[in-house]
């Protein structure tokens, strides 16, 4: 006779795969990790660098897009929030874990670093933990994709004349 072991050995491992493919593809159009290297570099216009990962995005991805892409984050983030959580907490590591922002700042940036590196995280506690204690990250990759929709034309108004001009003539 079996027996069925209800929760024997039960993981919250977020999957990557949960999130679309095209969101992945979104994810490295914006380049994350380029922003994070020109941050670290340039700290003083920090905001150049996240406008031109906006355009990026939005040059590519219409409004309504970009939103549905805000939910595929925003529902992934809390899975990867919720398994990293432990670590964070564990007083082991707490001489170099960030605080609370700093935290989903961390989670944030780790997605917006791509599939592939996520996953390497969520198989790797220690690539987690090296990317905390090296402070590899900035805030928030999820701000690129959290836009109303007068920002998004703003943005893309800039970079696109033909979106400009569509918008400008009420074409």
């Amino acid at each position: 006779m079996k027996y069925i072991k209800m929760f024997e050995k039960y993981s919250n491992k977020p999957d990557v795969n949960l999130v679309s493919s095209e969101f992945w593809k979104m994810v490295l159009i914006a380049n994350w990790k380029n922003v994070i290297h020109d941050y670290e570099h340039d700290p003083i216009d920090r905001g150049k660098y996240l406008e031109n990962a906006k355009a990026k995005i939005y040059l590519k991805y219409d409004y309504e897009q970009i939103k549905l892409f805000y939910i595929e984050y925003h529902n992934f983030y809390m899975k990867l929030y919720e398994y990293f959580e432990p670590l964070w907490l564990n007083k082991k590591y707490s001489f170099f874990m960030p605080s609370d922002d700093g935290y989903t700042d961390l989670i944030s940036s780790i997605i917006g670093r791509g599939k592939n590196f996520t996953k390497l995280c969520i198989d790797s506690q220690e690539i987690f933990l090296k990317t905390a204690k090296n402070e590899d990250y900035i805030e928030n990759f999820g701000y690129l994709l959290q836009v109303d929709e007068n920002e998004y034309s703003e943005v893309r108004s800039k970079y696109d004349p033909l979106f400009r001009d569509t918008i400008k003539y009420n074409l």
